[in-house]
């Protein structure tokens, strides 16, 4: 009976001892969980970014400055050659203004030479509207047409500097020649003109030779011949020495 009871104490005993640890060792298990916890979200909360619920007005955002990069102000010097002609321009055929023939000659000393060899006129300088056959329309004839054939040499009237060469859509393959008081208008020369821009010309030199002037093509071979005193057309004959 004593032996029974020892057994069924000692039994009891260990039950508590069992539960006992078991116990200790739930709360150390439960300890480290709660400890290793807290280090991960002290570890990760520090990168965490808050997000605010949708509509939610956010607070304590401190807004940064965008900063644009200007452009580059270095550029590149082009290499392209120099073009040896002037851009094509278009011929302005109606003046706004003209000089009449006794003003044109108390500006400019009328002493020019003929562009020809041959001085025959066919369609003289008219600041009136005259019918163009070849572009079907009415307009003033702002320079002097000397009859030629298309070979023929074409000289400069006067001294001056060729200031342009340049190709015009109605009046042809054109050379600009400028003299102290005037300037002279070639037009309708073949496209291998014997001069350039920056050449010195004197009287009777051959600046190139008749080909045709597209705007007046139905009519009989000619040049086209223009003069400007003071930026205004003037009548070419008005400046030739009439003597020759």
């Amino acid at each position: 009976m004593n032996v029974y009871n020892q057994k069924r104490k000692r039994s009891k005993k260990e039950r508590v001892g069992f539960y006992t640890a078991l116990s200790v060792c739930l709360v150390a298990i439960g300890l480290a969980a709660y400890s290793t916890y807290s280090s991960l979200s002290g570890y990760f909360g520090d990168d965490e970014t808050p997000t605010a619920a949708v509509n939610e007005i956010v607070t304590g955002v401190t807004e940064t400055e965008t900063v644009t990069e200007e452009p580059s102000t270095e550029s590149t010097e082009p290499t392209t050659e120099e073009p040896t002609t002037e851009p094509e321009e278009e011929e302005e055929t109606v003046p706004a203004e003209t000089k009449t023939a006794l003003q044109t000659m108390l500006t400019v000393n009328t002493s020019l030479s003929y562009p020809l060899d041959n001085a025959k006129v066919i369609n003289e300088y008219s600041e009136d509207s005259v019918y163009n056959k070849t572009l079907n329309q009415w307009s003033a004839h702002t320079g002097v047409d000397f009859a030629c054939e298309k070979g023929d040499n074409v000289y400069s009237m006067g001294d001056g500097k060729v200031t342009r060469v340049y190709t015009d859509d109605i009046l042809g393959k054109t050379v600009v020649v400028k003299s102290v008081t005037y300037t002279a208008y070639y037009s309708g020369l073949n496209k291998d003109t014997r001069v350039k821009r920056g050449d010195s010309i004197n009287t009777g030199d051959i600046l190139g030779t008749a080909d045709e002037v597209p705007g007046e093509s139905l009519d009989e071979s000619h040049v086209h011949i223009a003069v400007r005193v003071d930026g205004q057309y003037t009548d070419p004959l008005s400046l030739i020495n009439s003597d020759e």
